[in-house]
């Protein structure tokens, strides 16, 4: 049978958070709000850039401004990586990677990160043209939890949901992921196991150095 593998990107395939809490902490510098490990981790970790930036500023923080702030936000990001030269992906990644392409099967990346963030992502990575299918913040109306760019991708992968599973990091990803009716392997690199779990996933992993394909694809046949 072909199997649809589909990764999130940041938290799952790169290992991205020591440069984002960077990249927000500059921003927020700027802003003259602190911005310390626990801020980041209580407000930040683990949220979609709209979602965070309205905690900080309010839920009236008008379209244009978050929009500015996110632009900002990601320009501090990108910079950061470009200059970067430990860019790192989640552990065991490029080996679980290698067994899903032996096997045949397909691979996609479905991610909120805009286009600059998932070139120079995987640029850094050497993961270019590995994806077969990349869908990014420009490709949707609405982004996670909101359950379209899982459901794009399954277009654009001509799979259907039964053939397919997801890899995420993130309660907003595990949401639309879930909404869109595919199963979840959750990865702990911003919540822990357990909170992963409580989510709905159907596996929780500290990264993919212990996790094998068959596990993954007894996942998809046994829901």
């Amino acid at each position: 049978m072909e199997y649809g593998f589909i990764f999130d990107m940041d938290g799952v395939v790169i290992d991205s958070n020591p440069y984002h809490k960077i990249a927000w902490g500059k921003f927020l510098q700027g802003k003259g709000i602190p911005c310390d490990a626990q801020f980041f981790d209580n407000v930040l970790s683990g949220r979609t850039g709209p979602t965070s930036l309205k905690i900080i500023f309010g839920e009236d923080l008008p379209e244009a401004l978050l929009e500015e702030y996110l632009a900002e936000v990601d320009e501090n990001y990108q910079s950061i990586l470009r200059q970067s030269e430990e860019v790192k992906a989640i552990a065991g990644l490029y080996e679980f990677l290698d067994s899903i392409r032996e096997k045949g099967y397909r691979l996609a990346l479905a991610t909120s990160a805009p286009p600059l963030n998932i070139e120079l992502g995987l640029e850094k990575l050497k993961l270019e043209g590995i994806f077969e299918v990349v869908l990014g913040k420009v490709d949707v109306v609405h982004g996670k939890p909101h359950p379209e760019v899982y459901l794009t991708t399954l277009e654009r992968l001509g799979l259907p949901r039964e053939q397919c599973i997801v890899f995420e990091d993130s309660k907003a990803g595990i949401q639309s992921a879930r909404s869109a009716g595919l199963p979840v392997v959750g990865i702990a690199s911003g919540h822990s196991k357990e909170e992963l779990l409580e989510q709905g996933v159907s596996l929780a992993v500290d990264d993919f150095t212990d996790l094998h394909l068959e596990q993954v694809t007894g996942l998809i046949n046994h829901r």
